[in-house]
């Protein structure tokens, strides 16, 4: 019997994280059943339980792949420049995002998120983890800038980096309500 690939099993994984993708964020996480993303994956159930156990699984690898992308979006714009270069390329990378064909289906997904974490503690403890991850780069970077002298030292990193978080995420409540809201007069 041929031996699969670790490429195959990657590419499968993904393609049920994309079915699922499209599952939750066009019927929404409780409408939408395992079978539901079997058949948008074009998989068998046999398949799908092969690279996960169940819905929250799945919501784990799309925050954890989601943690991934960010972290590496912002260890990019860390390295290049001033304070102010940095928080620019950050406000490009992130913001960037809503701009893109896949936003509103982005946007969706994490509005199901954030309201299936007040009733499930397991995706309250992931997106918690992903949100203490990126607030404390943001402060990291917030402090290398005023230990640069380029931030105002009075400011409480802690605090700027969540005024920062927020900026984010008003835009994705606001877009999820009003598509048509332009993303650069925002930032």
């Amino acid at each position: 019997m041929p031996k699969v690939t670790a490429a195959h099993l990657e590419a499968r994984r993904q393609q049920v994280l994309n079915a699922a993708f499209e599952c939750f964020s066009t019927t929404g996480f409780h409408q939408t059943t395992m079978q539901d993303i079997c058949k948008k994956a074009q998989l068998s159930p046999g398949a799908v339980y092969r690279y996960f156990s169940s819905k929250v699984a799945i919501i784990e690898a799309m925050v954890e792949q989601s943690r991934e992308q960010s972290t590496a979006l912002i260890e990019e714009a860390k390295g290049q420049g001033s304070t102010l270069q940095v928080l620019t390329n950050l406000a490009d990378a992130f913001f960037g995002l809503l701009d893109q064909p896949v936003a509103q289906a982005t946007i969706r997904l994490h509005m199901e998120l954030w309201a299936e974490a007040l009733h499930n503690t397991q995706v309250m403890d992931l997106l918690r983890t992903d949100f203490k991850s990126i607030h404390r780069t943001i402060a990291d970077i917030v402090r290398r800038g005023q230990d640069r002298g380029d931030i105002n030292p009075a400011l409480g990193p802690d605090a700027v980096a969540r005024v920062l978080m927020s900026f984010f995420d008003g835009l994705l409540i606001q877009k999820a309500m009003d598509p048509e809201v332009d993303v650069w007069k925002y930032v």
